[in-house]
């Protein structure tokens, strides 16, 4: 019996000694404050738990730092390939003169004006238009998706995609394992029909790591060179009212044509790159003379291999120029400091702020760690509103009427920080206007949440929500 009792004592040294050396290890590593603290603090209150959830999400592994600088290192096949310069910024009058220099200084991306642009509203106007578009594509198709499921949906477009690779059109695939549901046998009929379709960073529990870090979250889809979509569906047959989950999806995706799709273009043949180690090269003799449209538009795409947050920049640059109004509507809210705090003190300037989320969320933590954040926003005059009638997943900002953006980029720290991620932005009343009006009967759907509804939460629900709200880096 005393043998039993030393060895378990030497279990509990051997253990605290560890965690002791992880914690001095993520400390080395330099995350950002919070983050580290969220992970020490889940090391110290989940003993076992804790260990695997840093291993399974905190953990930067090498090779991923390998091939994200692999991919990143565009000046040879990319940068090269984009010769805007700073004289070249287009000239716009009013609150947004300031926004073409900021996009050009987060990552030297420009606005560009040649641009049709098109909004769809839910899969039901998206996957007619997309499947449209894939059907008369002569040349090339690129395809990029956080979830490619092989359901009813997904075996449509997989179909479309074999038919016009058979026709000599280069068809390639990017999907990310750990949001995708993709059979051996859908994998093997793109194979064979001359598709070359990429995983993006395979693991080994793609089923059970539904929010590992460092994945790719974009959904691009690029035909031609000429038409680009993305935004915030997937191909899955929950975004088509109805669906089988008896869950109504709104969200919203774009269209375009025109220059724009470019910088789409660039995204990709970074992200193949990643995943193939093979180059394209970039088209930029497409003739956009049919288009008569004038969008200032601009793409801006961010992932964990840079130094900076781009997409989250660009947000608190767009809310911090604000004057009379801005209008987000997004599935999460679990802000870092710099955008919370952006947001409070452009309310407290006198800014109207409308935030239009899912009254409820397919992820429990991230609901209860949201509570305190809107706790903050409510009492400085920040109005928030539940959507009542499904699952809010739309990504979209409205700002004075003039500014726009849509994409893949939730507002949290998991798309600023851990994500790739891409957004449109685009510098135009007419279809500012437009995503308003999207906005404002998305509303008509909604109610305004009371302050005094979370202060009257019983105890148990706060504690949930405060507990949840130390680990919100790492959700």
């Amino acid at each position: 019996m005393e043998d039993i009792y030393n060895l378990k004592a030497y279990v509990v040294i051997t253990y605290y000694i560890f965690i002791s050396f992880l914690i001095i290890a993520i400390i080395l590593d330099n995350k950002k404050p919070a983050k580290s603290f969220a992970y020490i603090f889940l090391l110290l209150l989940f003993p076992i738990g804790g260990v695997l959830l840093y291993f399974l999400l905190g953990v930067h592994y090498q090779k991923k730092k390998l091939f994200t600088r692999l991919r990143n290192y565009q000046g040879e096949y990319v940068q090269t390939s984009n010769n805007k310069n700073k004289e070249g910024l287009i000239k716009i009058p009013g609150i947004t003169q300031k926004i073409p220099t900021l996009f050009y200084n987060i990552d030297h991306v420009q606005f560009t004006v040649k641009n049709d642009i098109r909004f769809l509203v839910n899969g039901e106007e998206k996957f007619p238009v997309l499947i449209s578009e894939l059907k008369k594509a002569k040349k090339t198709i690129y395809l990029e998706y956080y979830i490619f499921n092989d359901d009813k949906i997904g075996n449509k477009i997989i179909e479309i995609l074999c038919e016009k690779s058979l026709d000599g059109v280069d068809v390639k695939v990017i999907y990310d394992p750990v949001g995708s549901s993709l059979s051996k046998k859908a994998v093997k009929k793109l194979k064979q029909h001359n598709v070359e379709i990429k995983s993006y960073m395979p693991v080994f529990f793609s089923r059970f790591a539904h929010k590992a870090n460092y994945r790719n979250h974009r959904k691009i889809v690029i035909i031609d060179d000429n038409t680009g979509f993305l935004g915030g569906m997937n191909i899955t047959d929950k975004y088509i009212n109805p669906n089988n989950t008896n869950l109504f999806w709104r969200d919203t995706h774009v269209m375009i044509k025109g220059e724009a799709v470019f910088d789409l273009q660039l995204l990709f043949i970074s992200d193949w790159f990643f995943v193939s180690g093979k180059k394209i090269k970039p088209n930029q003799n497409v003739d956009f003379g049919s288009i008569d449209c004038q969008v200032p538009t601009s793409i801006l795409g961010s992932d964990y291999g840079t130094d900076f947050q781009h997409i989250m920049e660009a947000f608190f640059g767009m809310i911090t120029n604000a004057k009379e109004e801005v209008l987000i509507s997004t599935p999460y809210f679990l802000p870092n400091e710099t955008i919370l705090n952006a947001l409070i003190i452009t309310a407290k300037s006198g800014v109207k702020i409308k935030l239009l989320l899912p009254q409820k969320t397919d992820l429990v933590s991230a609901y209860y760690a949201s509570q305190t954040y809107l706790k903050e926003v409510l009492k400085n005059n920040i109005e928030v509103y539940y959507y009542t009638k499904g699952m809010m997943h739309a990504k979209t900002m409205i700002v004075d009427n003039s500014i726009c953006t849509v994409g893949s980029t939730n507002m949290d720290q998991r798309s600023f920080d851990l994500n790739a991620e891409v957004n449109m932005f685009i510098i135009d009343e007419k279809k500012s206007l437009e995503l308003k009006s999207q906005f404002e009967a998305d509303l008509k759907d909604s109610y305004k949440l009371n302050i005094n509804e979370l202060l009257n939460w019983p105890w148990y629900k706060k504690a949930l929500s405060s507990l949840a709200r130390l680990i919100a880096p790492i959700l």
